[in-house]
């Protein structure tokens, strides 16, 4: 039995008394797994030894069936009428690789597929999938098949695979197929995928039902190049593929279409009601044009008073109506009001959002430039409707009570905010004392989820007013190259007028040094995912002066700016890095 690391017995069926003999081969047995379930006569004694077993370990019980596992994975599995009986033959032995899945816990690699579009459409983070599949890169193939994580839980004293699966609303099976787990034991300290249950794809229409060619990005692709390669047009890309922009990240599979035909048209029936999970940038409107309803119907089947949105919140949508009769056009209502200035504004936005020219505005308000400061009146002249001038930003105080060892530095990074912003609310200096137990007031910013220009871009968000608050001192976020896709962490370690970083890792050194082609104090266009949402901005990656992480590939810390941040040396604004934060945000 030198092939056999260990076996045991499983009950088949809790209403009858079979059993099953599992046998686990040794790791080793590379040869015998890729066979997946043709025995040789040279293996055929595996198949006597589990009949021994079976008749000699377990003489009074009926051990029905025989599983046998290499490393976590069902490689075959054969009956025993009973112990006595011959085994099947090897020729009708079949695999089981698919035996125990009882949940569908993996997701099927698609044209037009990449880590950034998977991520967005599962709301989880590109690091994430990659470590849950053990990705060495960004490059996918079609079909590949991917666990989406939920959570990476480390298990603590009371978790049972039970109280996970109920805990995270997946299952027990699900839970141990993730993580290769052959039973219900875990340890404490034990770091588990948990795996999200995917929806059969099966119903979901194949989008490369025309094709005959799948291709892979790489560096210095585009669709316009691609589509000239292969004589066809960026239209028909976009169209095969499912894509809303003409942005690519490199590993993205690209189904080419051999034959450019227009569908037939399909009837249109009514749909169930479903639900939708508010990801950053989501609005009412935005939400109700990309389901085919109105912002009305949504707060009506909702019960939702206010426009606002939370990230997480999960919303119905309602089913849409077919009208026979079409609707009279509704006249527009314009009028002269005034609106102020919100980040990320500039006068084309404003121009289309209220139906007017950039002309037209700049003459109203005798603008001599296209300039505009945050919280800035103008006069919209005959714009359509009204805007909504809500602003959801709002600040709130919490109170602290000085314990044996506070100082206002590090009570400023506990809670996120700068410590001239802390010593200001409470009328202290940098030279003031503090005395145990005294009441500190800390201002807590709330900054409303912006929205967005497409779901390949980020918020743009305030520096002074908005960005420092969600991107703290001691916060860690991933960076995904604007261009190229890649991703790694970096931790905000100092800097006031703008967010002075380092790497976490050596590897996300490596990474963005791949990116940067070395060190360089060129700026790129990055988008940062912090705490659920993706913010808009520039980053250059010249190591220099102070470092606070060690061992992590590099000797100092590099610059990360967002909207209207100012250099260090002299406050003044950086045009090369406001210029990349306005690409990121698809402003500019």
């Amino acid at each position: 039995m030198n092939n056999i690391n260990r076996y045991e017995l499983t009950r088949t069926d809790q209403t009858t008394d079979n059993y099953t003999l599992v046998i686990y081969l040794n790791d080793d047995q590379t040869e015998f797994a890729k066979e997946l379930g043709h025995i040789p006569d040279s293996k055929m004694n595996l198949v006597t030894q589990a009949k021994q077993i079976a008749k000699n370990r377990y003489p009074n019980l009926k051990v029905s069936i025989v599983k046998v596992m290499i490393g976590g994975m069902v490689i075959t599995a054969f009956p025993l009428m009973n112990n006595d009986a011959s085994p099947v033959e090897a020729a009708e032995l079949k695999p089981t690789n698919d035996v125990e899945k009882s949940e569908l816990i993996y997701y099927e690699v698609r044209a037009g597929d990449s880590l950034w579009t998977i991520s967005r459409e599962f709301n989880t983070s590109i690091d994430d999938i990659k470590r849950a599949n053990k990705l060495p890169s960004n490059t996918l193939q079609l079909n590949q098949q991917l666990i989406i994580p939920k959570a990476f839980h480390t298990i603590g004293t009371g978790d049972y695979l039970t109280v996970l699966a109920k805990n995270y609303q997946t299952s027990v099976q699900a839970i141990k197929e993730a993580n290769g787990l052959t039973n219900d034991a875990t340890k404490l300290g034990q770091t588990l995928l948990i795996p999200r249950l995917i929806n059969d794809q099966s119903t979901t229409p194949n989008p490369v039902a025309n094709t005959s060619i799948l291709y892979t990005v790489v560096s210095g692709d585009s669709l316009s190049v691609i589509a000239k390669n292969n004589g066809t047009t960026v239209e028909a890309l976009k169209s095969v593929n499912n894509l809303s922009t003409d942005i690519l990240s490199i590993g993205q599979v690209i189904a080419i279409p051999s034959v450019t035909t227009t569908p037939d048209p399909v009837e249109e029936t009514k749909q169930e009601a479903k639900t939708y999970t508010v990801v950053s940038g989501d609005s009412l409107s935005v939400i109700a044009k990309n389901n085919g309803t109105t912002v009305e119907a949504l707060k009506s089947t909702n019960n939702l008073s206010t426009d606002i949105l939370s990230i997480g919140q999960v919303l119905t949508i309602p089913s849409p109506t077919i009208e026979a009769p079409i609707a009279e056009p509704v006249e527009e209502v314009r009028s002269t009001f005034s609106y102020s200035v919100r980040s990320g504004d500039n006068l084309s936005l404003i121009a289309n959002r209220f139906g007017v020219t950039v002309q037209n505005i700049l003459i109203e308000n005798q603008l001599r430039s296209d300039v505009l400061q945050v919280g800035q009146n103008l006069s919209i002249p005959n714009g359509i409707s009204t805007p909504d001038q809500v602003n959801n930003n709002s600040i709130t105080h919490m109170t602290h009570t000085v314990q044996s060892g506070d100082n206002m530095w590090n009570l400023s990074i506990l809670y996120g905010i700068p410590q001239s912003e802390l010593l200001r609310v409470n009328n202290l200096t940098t030279t003031s004392m503090l005395v145990i137990g005294q009441q500190l007031t800390v201002p807590v910013h709330n900054i409303a989820v912006k929205s967005v220009v497409s779901e390949n871009h980020g918020e743009y968000l305030d520096w002074w007013t908005e960005a420092q608050y969600v991107f703290g001192i001691g916060k860690t976020a991933t960076v995904i190259d604007f261009v190229t896709g890649e991703t790694f962490a970096i931790t905000r370690t100092i800097g006031a007028n703008h967010a002075d970083s380092e790497t976490v890792t050596s590897n996300d050194s490596a990474i963005a040094k791949s990116v940067w082609g070395g060190y360089s104090w060129t700026p790129r266009a990055v988008l940062l995912e912090i705490d659920g949402r993706t913010i808009a901005a520039s980053m250059s990656f010249m190591p220099h002066e102070r470092e606070y992480i060690q061992n992590n590939g590099i000797n100092g810390h590099f610059d990360v700016y967002f909207g209207n941040s100012t250099r260090h040396v002299d406050g003044k604004p950086d045009l090369s890095h406001q210029t990349q934060v306005e690409k990121a945000a698809g402003i500019r």
